[in-house]
């Protein structure tokens, strides 16, 4: 998954549910509106934790395809 399916699943869910996406709009709104400086900490704690996600789904696929790939090396080599 790449940033570009990421942005194009998030503008599909506001196309198909906009009131559901409205809905999620206006209550961050207001939580951003009433408390600031709390909402922008949870805010980039949200965002460092899908950025650390990211990084670690990318790092997974690359172990991933060495590890299945494990077996097959090992039985050429002998």
């Amino acid at each position: 998954m790449n940033i570009a399916d990421i942005i194009n699943s998030i503008r599909t869910f506001i196309v198909y549910q906009p009131f559901a996406a409205m809905g999620i709009a206006a209550a961050l709104g207001i939580l951003i509106w009433i408390k600031p400086k709390q909402m922008l900490r949870l805010i980039l704690i949200f965002a460092g934790l899908c950025a650390a996600g990211y990084v670690l789904y990318f790092l997974w696929g690359a172990f991933q395809s060495g590890y299945l790939n494990k077996g097959t090396m090992i039985n050429k080599s002998l």
